[in-house]
């Protein structure tokens, strides 16, 4: 008869199914920029580019919407102080 499984047998079955289902994902989603750029770029280095930039998602509005307080040359911008 078989031994029971422990919890660590559990715990190690659940990694293998979560690598698995990711790695399927990926898959999926290289194939679907595959049919996609197979039927729509012009050259071959342009399907290249497309399929290996699969795995890049694309940008939110949200994502240009950030304000940041910092000014691109802080030390230009500084006010300068008399020198002693």
């Amino acid at each position: 008869m078989d031994k029971p499984l422990s919890a660590g047998d559990f715990a190690d079955m659940e990694d293998q199914l979560k690598a698995c289902v990711e790695e399927d994902r990926q898959y999926w989603r290289v194939n679907d920029v595959k049919c996609d750029a197979i039927h729509t770029a012009k050259t071959y280095e342009e399907f290249a580019d497309r399929v290996a930039a699969a795995h890049l998602q694309p940008l939110d509005q949200r994502d240009f919407k950030k304000k940041y307080n910092r000014k691109w040359n802080q030390y230009a911008t500084e006010e300068k102080k008399p020198s002693e």
